[in-house]
């Protein structure tokens, strides 16, 4: 009868031939942001700010907030939004790229500069940039200046490349996420922005203080408001007049004050001369790819690392966290060297398994048919949480205004889902609304997030009305509102893979690794660090685990009419 069921939703159900267009709405004005800070704390600042400036420009103002630099960048080339907060670096390389424009600068301090500090752990016995030689290192962003650009700079008169002078390194893609990075001793240093440091120590951060500075970079142009060519030189000057009057107006003035900015005032591209100088430099000297995306968690350092891959799920700080305790066990109980390595999307793991790159993956069950299908490749064990449950479940949420009380109440609202192979954040969220009669068609707009914790800020936020989870990702943030309307039937757990490239021996020697996690007090610590969904450990696992998934996909109707089925099966 379930079956049933999943056979006539699938008729509406639009699903993997590419990836998915949103049908967004016009709006007057949209202003980018990307994660300087954390996510949360984005949306709560810069919301404010946004919705100040469409109110005094008299029309509907919108926040778009990404993750990375670089996709405030495209938006910006492709005259996306219409004004954007980014960082000094970002600006430096998109007015020489396509001709981004100042609008404004913030003036913090009095002062309408800030640096770039190196901080390492306060117990540390690191004193010197130098002393991080072999050690591990948190950048923000590829395109963050004081969070990457400047420490390359130091290197790069050093005659290094990253690879070459550190152990490790990531990227966290927020400021204050380095800072908590090196507090918990996840890395022995990191590069980030003064003034968010500052904010940190002034408001009594426990992170920041268990930090110290070891070095401070010279002065450099402040982040500042940009905007890209295509917007209309009215609007423009109507930003421009509003921001530097800001802080005259009592409203105004309030929303400065929380973000800790005197005001806003207009400055000279000079300012960012120094920048262009060090980038020159490291242009020059070691053509280092400066401009392209980041590398991958934990590169290795010569061919004899294993790599593990895990699913972009979490954004790269929460996979660190909730996966590399894992990766250190396996190490220690097999005698290999593991690395946590993370690509840019679900196809890219499961090709990069197919191609010997990654030797091991944790995939979900779609991922998992699909390398099944491709490859061969075969489970050697599955996880189970700590109440030991082999299944999770995908959760629809909403946020916390209490307009939508069910699913059949999403009709023309906005949507959320995770990445376009996502079992739980795609996949079967697709098959709920179906069951509601809600086809994606009827959806106001919708669009594709890789991160799980993206979709639930998003719905949190209010830019999308609902959004699309693995119910332990959205579990932490049902305190500050998140609210639960749909619930899957049980979804099983995804299962830990080989490559074929792999020797069976090694692969043995990680199952029995995997499959004895629970059996001692030893690694059962580890197993308290790790993603909620594996903290039971880990059992054995078949093809057949997955014999419902596969059904559920095969049986999807391919006469819809539509011609949106992909025409594979599992």
């Amino acid at each position: 009868m379930v079956m049933d069921r999943l056979i006539f939703a699938a008729v509406s159900f639009f699903f993997l031939l590419s990836p998915s267009l949103a049908l967004t709405s016009p709006t007057d004005l949209r202003a980018g942001v990307a994660s300087m800070i954390t996510p949360v704390s984005t949306v709560r600042y810069y919301q404010q700010i946004i919705d100040y400036l469409g109110e005094k420009l008299g029309v509907p103002a919108e926040m778009v907030h990404r993750t990375t630099y670089d996709e405030i960048d495209l938006m910006l080339e492709q005259g996306q939004v219409d004004v954007a907060f980014i960082c000094s670096l970002s600006y430096v390389l998109d007015n020489e790229k396509f001709g981004g424009e100042l609008l404004v600068v913030p003036q913090v301090a009095g002062k309408t500069v800030y640096q770039s500090v190196i901080i390492v752990h306060r117990d540390s016995n690191i004193e010197y940039f130098d002393d991080l030689e072999n050690r591990s290192f948190v950048f923000v962003d590829p395109k963050s200046n004081s969070g990457r650009l400047y420490p390359l700079y130091l290197l790069a008169k050093r005659h290094f490349f990253p690879e070459q002078f550190f152990d490790s390194f990531l990227y966290s893609y927020s400021h204050n996420k380095s800072v908590e990075m090196v507090a918990k001793k996840r890395a022995d240093g990191a590069s980030v922005d003064s003034i968010v440091y500052d904010y940190m120590l002034a408001t009594g951060s426990p992170y920041a203080e268990q930090t110290t500075i070891i070095h401070r970079s010279p002065p450099f142009g402040i982040p500042p408001v940009v905007v890209p060519p295509s917007t209309s030189p009215e609007l423009k000057q109507a930003m421009r007049s509003i921001l530097v009057n800001m802080h005259q107006d009592q409203k105004g003035k309030k929303i400065l004050e929380q973000m800790r900015i005197e005001r806003f005032v207009t400055t000279d591209d000079s300012s960012y001369d120094s920048i262009r100088a060090m980038l020159a430099f490291i242009r020059n000297s070691q053509d280092h790819p400066i401009d392209q995306d980041a590398a991958p968690v934990n590169r290795p350092r010569n061919d004899q690392a294993m790599l593990f891959s895990v699913l972009p799920r979490d954004n790269p700080i929460i996979a660190y966290e909730r996966y590399q305790p894992l990766i250190d066990y396996l190490s220690r109980e097999t005698g290999k060297r593991f690395e946590l390595h993370l690509e840019k999307s679900y196809e890219d793991v499961v090709d990069r398994l197919g191609d010997g790159t990654i030797s091991f993956a944790l995939l979900g069950p779609l991922t998992y048919l699909d390398a099944h299908r491709r490859f061969g490749t075969a489970p050697i064990a599955r996880s189970q949480n700590a109440r030991g449950e082999t299944f999770f479940r995908s959760v629809i949420v909403t946020g916390p205004d209490g307009s939508i009380a069910e699913v059949a109440d999403l009709v023309d609202k906005r949507f959320a889902f995770a990445a376009l192979w996502s079992t739980s954040g795609t996949l079967i969220p697709r098959y709920l609304l179906a069951w509601a009669g809600i086809l994606l068609n009827q959806l106001e707009s919708y669009h594709h997030y890789n991160y799980h914790d993206t979709v639930i800020k998003k719905v949190i936020s209010n830019e999308f009305d609902a959004g699309a989870v693995r119910s332990s990702s959205a579990e932490p943030y049902l305190p500050y509102g998140l609210r639960v309307i749909a619930t899957s039937d049980p979804i099983p757990t995804g299962p830990v893979v080989a490559s074929s490239h792999v020797s069976p021996t090694v692969v043995r020697a990680v199952q029995n690794a995997l499959q004895t996690m629970k059996d001692n007090e030893a690694s059962r610590a580890v197993l308290s660090k790790l993603d909620p969904d594996l903290q039971g450990g880990f059992v054995a696992a078949s093809d057949a685990d997955y014999g419902d998934i596969r059904r559920l996909f095969n049986e999807i109707p391919r006469t819809c009419g539509t011609g949106c089925h992909p025409d594979i099966s599992f």
